[in-house]
């Protein structure tokens, strides 16, 4: 049943980016009044098609990528299209409108995936509080054990073997240290003087020093808050920017380290197996946030300059823009070819990769 479910998910995520992304070429070029002849979510074997006013809809067998097929296309069907006037084709709009069809794609994955991380903010988001306010408790924990409840806030500490008080104002302030405590113990005793429900409480703890994380540790969480919705937009903002840092930086790595960063992608195989881990928690947030970063990964990728992607679309129309004419299609035909075959063996390589970490 779990493999089931989570094959479904696999293909809703897969799915939904590649729908949303064809969308957006799609709609752009209508609104430009492009021809569009196909509408295609998978590449292979037909499995569904409906025809349209002027467009076919077309589900095919594998889902790994999609296209829209615009009249002026180097691939178009010649005889297909022959009665398409010029203004209805790729070869008869403005360069600046062309560009924006190429960049519909792109600028679709990152409308859904701020759509999805907004979602995932404003409905769940949570954010520390500001007072060092106790928001769970690990079980058999110092905490635990000195009677600390969830809800409390923590005003002072006083370490018995030192005499210092420390007075908290934040939770940053309860992250004791050998060094901010000048001692070399393994062991401190310290008197929590905390806030519950209005009254004042002095509780005694016996805290132990953990070597992982060079601090004293008393076991506890601090409390959250739910975001506002200026804050679930701001951070809505921020987790798409440091989404997208990260993975121009993973581009940048892949070109000045190529063999130690490629065994480190990720194809469908890998990415079905990040959606099993993910579906497991039950959590549909932790499903969101995967469906956000991979929408925003496609979008990137696709601004690539490799022949047969957005990115190299672009540099084509805005080459042809400053020569003053079209490229010999020929020659862009095969840039695409290559272009598809170099994609296509990075496929392969990472998908063997991640067959490879299953059974390691």
């Amino acid at each position: 049943m779990q493999t089931i479910i989570t094959i479904i998910v696999f293909l809703l995520i897969l799915g939904s980016i590649i729908i949303i992304h064809e969308f957006g070429h799609f709609i752009a070029a209508k609104i430009f009044g492009v021809y569009c002849s196909h509408f295609s979510i998978g590449f292979g074997p037909k499995l569904w098609s409906k025809k349209g006013k002027e467009t076919e809809y077309e589900i095919r067998a594998l889902p790994f990528g999609g296209f829209v097929s615009m009249a002026g296309e180097e691939q178009s069907d010649e005889e297909e299209l022959k009665d398409i006037p010029l203004e209805r084709t790729l070869k008869g709009i403005k360069t600046y409108q062309k560009v924006i069809i190429f960049l519909a794609g792109v600028f679709m994955n990152f409308v859904l995936a701020v759509v999805v991380t907004f979602g995932v903010n404003a409905l769940s988001g949570q954010l520390p509080v500001q007072t060092a306010q106790v928001g769970q408790i690990i079980e058999n924990s110092p905490a635990q054990q000195a009677g600390l409840e969830t809800g409390d806030t923590i005003q002072e500490l006083t370490i018995n073997e030192t005499g210092q008080v420390i007075l908290v104002s934040n939770f940053g302030d309860i992250q004791l240290t050998q060094k901010n405590l000048q001692t070399t113990a393994s062991t401190i005793h310290v008197q929590i003087k905390v806030d519950r429900d209005g009254q004042t409480k002095n509780l005694q703890a016996t805290l132990k020093y953990d070597q992982s994380s060079q601090a004293y540790k008393l076991g506890i969480y601090q409390a959250t808050r739910s975001m506002n919705i200026a804050e679930a937009i701001q951070y809505t903002f921020i987790s798409i920017g440091e989404m997208s840092v990260a993975i121009f930086v993973a581009l940048g790595q892949l070109i000045t380290r190529f063999s130690e960063t490629v065994t480190q992608l990720s194809g469908p195989v890998g990415i079905y197996q990040v959606t099993s881990q993910v579906t497991q928690t039950g959590q549909i947030t932790y499903i969101l946030n995967l469906l956000a970063l991979l929408s925003v990964n496609v979008g990137i990728f696709n601004l690539l300059p490799i022949p047969g992607l957005d990115g190299c679309q672009v540099i084509f129309a805005l080459i042809e823009k400053v020569i003053g004419r079209e490229l010999p299609e020929k020659i862009k035909i095969a840039l695409q070819l290559c272009g598809l075959g170099l994609v296509m063996l990075l496929m392969i390589f990472v998908t063997y990769q991640d067959v490879l970490r299953i059974f390691q």
